[in-house]
């Protein structure tokens, strides 16, 4: 029996992306390597995480404000913004993509990704639903 052991981190990054379903987010590489950079440079990964507080900001946006998806996904990427770290972003994203990227564009698709995921994770408690055809 041979048992195949992913590079360190890999497990626990697929863990922590347990409620991702990637209906708006298409590939959480950049994601899984931004949390990897993260850890290697001695930073807080909770800092980038979800909360509970952006899940009920997305439900009260959506369902009592009426707000559409891309309108959401904007406001959470704004939200999300100054809890990318910079530096993590730049070297996930040019690992990730291999280009190089200054770092506002690097913050900017971590945010978007995070708030992608953050909607996602909203849908699956079943707190809202997406509807993807406005994004085709």
């Amino acid at each position: 029996m041979h048992l195949y052991i992913e590079k360190p981190g890999f497990v626990e990054a697929i863990a922590m992306l347990f409620m991702a379903s990637g209906k708006l987010v298409k590939n959480y590489s950049l994601l899984i390597r931004y949390f990897e950079v993260l850890t290697q440079i001695g930073i807080d990964r909770s800092l980038s995480v979800p909360t509970s507080s952006d899940i009920e900001f997305v439900v009260n946006l959506i369902k009592e404000q009426n707000v559409s998806l891309l309108d959401a996904l904007s406001m959470l990427m704004r939200r999300f913004i100054p809890r990318v770290n910079a530096e993590a972003a730049r070297r996930a994203f040019e690992e990730v993509y291999g280009e190089k990227v200054d770092d506002l564009v690097a913050v900017d698709m971590v945010a978007k990704d995070l708030a992608g995921w953050t909607l996602e994770i909203a849908e699956n408690m079943g707190l809202i639903k997406i509807d993807t055809s406005i994004l085709r």
